[in-house]
């Protein structure tokens, strides 16, 4: 698996983002770096619309495709918010088992709990399920609550997506005509799902329990569509009107590797309603590379 601080073979790259300037590494040789990187180019510029690709690995950035271009976050913002629960529980601010009021207006848009009027309290770990396995809304907005909205993009920032932010809750329509929205990176999606991968971030049991949550996603349309059954795919996906995103680990071989797809502006109608027409081929492709690539790489390489 992968691990923060082992870099062997480390190639030292100057990356740039729209935040800041910052050395670097990747484990992966730089030829087989750059042949990953190509490929994802060359997939984002045969489609409509705005791709952004970005894969890490052991706590290096291996390849950026418009990596650093800001987009809507949808559902992806979930994520960083799963990590902050989890902190908080360990902070000892809360626990899994604690009970939650689930409100009585409830968000639109994906999930379950809305069409559960008889449900009205729920512990933090179910709510955390259905936040990231079918993407609740209303569960989402509940942890946004114990979080404080005002807290949270400051601390995501802190973790180093310094691109990302959360400035309403879901499906706060009023909030988005006023003109805040949440927006990130496929770098910064990519950067907190490698930290996942390591020990710093949270305790075993912690992160455990989120690679096992990101695990039971519902939506498996994207990133794992074409990927044999020998690999596990822990992710989460977005999408809005025109959006269609899949950020996740990808466990093979004995490796994770992070891949975070987003794109915007797309064309195909089916993003326009609930398809996700060539974006699940796009993505599934990203994907396939990804993993033939990374497999291509001398042993030892990238972990």
């Amino acid at each position: 698996m992968g691990h923060h601080g082992r870099e062997p073979r480390a190639l030292r790259l100057l990356v740039r983002d729209s935040v800041r300037e910052e050395p670097m590494t990747t484990t992966w040789p730089a030829e087989h770096a750059t042949k990953l990187r190509s490929e994802l180019n060359s997939i984002a510029a045969a489609q409509h619309g705005r791709w952004a690709f970005a894969v890490r690995e052991g706590g290096g950035l291996v390849a950026s495709v418009n990596g650093d271009e800001v987009m809507r976050a949808a559902s992806t913002i979930k994520v960083a918010l799963l990590i902050l629960a989890l902190q908080d529980v360990e902070a000892g601010q809360c626990r899994l088992d604690s009970e939650l009021d689930v409100p009585e207006e409830r968000a639109g848009g994906s999930g379950v709990l809305k069409l559960m009027r008889s449900v009205r309290t729920l512990p933090l770990r179910e709510v955390l399920e259905l936040m990231i396995g079918v993407s609740d809304n209303c569960a989402t907005n509940i942890v946004v609550d114990l979080l404080g909205l005002d807290h949270i993009s400051a601390r995501i920032n802190a973790l180093g997506a310094r691109s990302t932010r959360l400035e309403r809750r879901l499906m706060d329509l009023e909030a988005a005509r006023s003109g805040r929205d949440n927006v990130t990176t496929a770098d910064d999606q990519a950067l907190l799902l490698d930290l996942l991968t390591g020990t710093q971030l949270l305790s075993e049991d912690a992160r455990r329990l989120a690679l096992d949550i990101l695990g039971r996603q519902q939506f498996n349309d994207r990133m794992p569509a074409r990927l044999g059954p020998d690999i596990v795919c822990r992710h989460k996906t977005g999408e809005l009107s025109g959006v269609r995103h899949d950020v996740g680990i990808l466990e093979f071989d004995g490796r994770q590797v992070v891949l975070a797809a987003l794109s915007s502006e797309l064309a195909d109608p089916a993003t326009h309603s609930v398809g996700t027409g060539v974006a699940a081929d796009v993505i599934g492709a990203a994907a396939q590379a990804v993993v033939e690539n990374a497999r291509t790489l001398p042993s030892g390489a990238g972990q």
